[in-house]
């Protein structure tokens, strides 16, 4: 994201500008699709631990009834 922080935009042309923008734009896409694993990820990692939690719950029930 510096590479575009550092950019006087009034400056630019406006086949600069039309470049830049397709840049940002591909790069937001890359930025996107990256987020997406991430969440997927995220997901899948809270039902685990939803999962883990139920049969830790179910566990600590059988051992009071035990003791």
């Amino acid at each position: 994201m510096s590479e575009f922080a550092d950019v006087d935009f009034i400056a630019l042309d406006y086949d600069a500008k039309v470049k830049m923008l397709q840049a940002i734009a591909g790069e937001m896409l890359k930025l996107k699709m990256e987020f997406a694993k991430v969440s997927g990820r995220n997901a899948e990692l809270r039902a685990e631990m939803q999962v883990l939690r139920s049969v830790m719950s179910a566990l600590q029930s059988a051992i009071r009834a035990e003791a």
